[in-house]
C-alpha cells in the first residue's frame, strides 16, 4: 500500500493571547493548505466571497457569513474561483469562552443577520484597535469584546442554525461525496464507488474534488480516518492494530507510518502525550 497524503495538514504555531487579523485574499493569493490547530477560530466575511472546507462540507461564503472552527477540525479557505474577498480571523483559546455558558461550542457555519451586522462590525473594529496593544489594558478589553461578540452570536441564534444550503449548486455532487465519505469512511471505499455517488466519471470526479476541496480523494479519506482514529486513541483502550482496522486501514504499519507523518508522533507516543 503506497498511497500517502500529498499535502500534510499544517498546524499553525500556538497562540498565547487573543489574535484578530483583517485582510484581503483572492485569485492572487497562494493556495491555502488544509490545516487544523489547538485553538478556536472565527472566520468572517466582510465583503466578497470564497469557498470554505469545514469537515465534510464545502460552503460558498458571502458577506455576513462566518465559520466557527473548534480545535482539531480540518478546514481551509479557497479563493481562486471567487475573486477578491475581505475577511477577519479571530483566534483564541478555550479560556476566553463566555463563563457558565450552556452553548455547545462546536464547529459550524452561520450568517450574521443584516440587522446586527453594524453592531458586529463595531465590535470587530474595537478588537482590531486593541489588538495593536494600546496599553496594559488591551488584553482585558480584547477578552471582553470577544465574549460580547460570542454572546451576540448566541443571542441571535447564529450558533444554533441548521446546516445552511450555501454550497454553489455546481459543486453539489462534491458535497454528496464528502458526506458519503464521512458516513462510510470505515468501509473500503474506492474512487469508483464515491465518484458513482457523485454521478461523475472517476477522472472528472478526481479533478473536481481536488479543485473544490483542495485535497485529493485519497488524501481526504485518509484524513477523515486519521481524525477518528486519533480520538479513539485517547478515549478507548483498544489496541493500535484494532483501531487501525476499525477505522478503515487494513494495514496497521501503514496506519502507524501515516499517523506519524501527519501528527509528528507515532500512535503510541500520541496516546501517551497528545499535546
Amino acid at each position: 500500500m503506497s498511497e500517502q497524503l500529498s499535502i500534510k495538514p499544517k498546524k499553525p504555531k500556538d497562540i498565547d493571547h487573543i489574535t484578530i487579523l483583517k485582510g484581503k485574499r483572492g485569485s492572487f493569493s497562494p493556495l491555502q493548505h488544509d490545516h487544523y490547530h489547538n485553538f478556536y477560530e472565527i472566520f468572517y466575511i466582510y465583503s466578497g466571497e470564497c469557498f470554505f472546507l469545514l469537515k465534510d462540507c464545502v460552503y460558498h461564503l458571502k458577506k455576513g457569513d462566518l465559520v466557527f472552527i473548534s480545535p482539531g477540525e480540518l478546514h481551509h479557505a479557497q479563493y481562486e474561483r471567487a475573486g477578491s474577498c475581505e475577511m477577519v480571523n479571530i483566534l483564541f483559546k478555550k479560556e476566553y469562552l463566555p463563563p457558565d455558558s450552556c452553548a455547545d461550542f462546536h464547529s459550524f457555519m452561520g450568517s450574521v443577520p443584516a440587522l446586527y451586522q453594524e453592531d458586529f462590525h463595531a465590535l470587530i473594529n474595537k478588537m482590531l484597535s486593541e489588538n495593536t496593544t494600546i496599553d496594559e489594558y488591551s488584553n482585558a478589553f480584547l477578552s471582553n469584546y470577544l465574549q460580547l461578540l460570542l454572546l451576540m452570536l448566541m443571542r441571535n441564534s447564529v450558533m444554533n442554525e441548521d446546516e445552511p444550503d450555501l454550497l454553489n449548486s455546481r459543486d453539489a455532487e462534491i458535497l454528496m461525496a464528502t458526506k458519503y465519505i464521512y458516513k462510510n469512511f470505515q468501509k473500503p471505499l474506492t474512487l469508483d464507488e464515491v465518484s458513482a455517488v457523485a454521478s461523475l466519471s472517476p477522472t472528472y470526479f478526481s479533478k473536481k474534488f481536488k479543485a473544490t476541496t483542495g485535497m485529493g480523494f485519497k488524501e481526504y479519506l485518509n484524513f477523515v480516518r486519521l481524525k477518528h482514529a486519533q480520538t479513539a486513541l485517547l478515549t478507548t483502550n483498544n489496541t493500535i492494530t484494532d483501531i487501525a482496522l476499525e477505522y478503515g486501514f487494513n494495514d496497521s504499519n501503514y496506519f502507524k507510518d501515516l499517523f506519524k507523518k501527519v501528527y509528528g508522533k507515532s500512535p503510541r507516543e500520541f496516546r501517551k502525550n497528545p499535546e
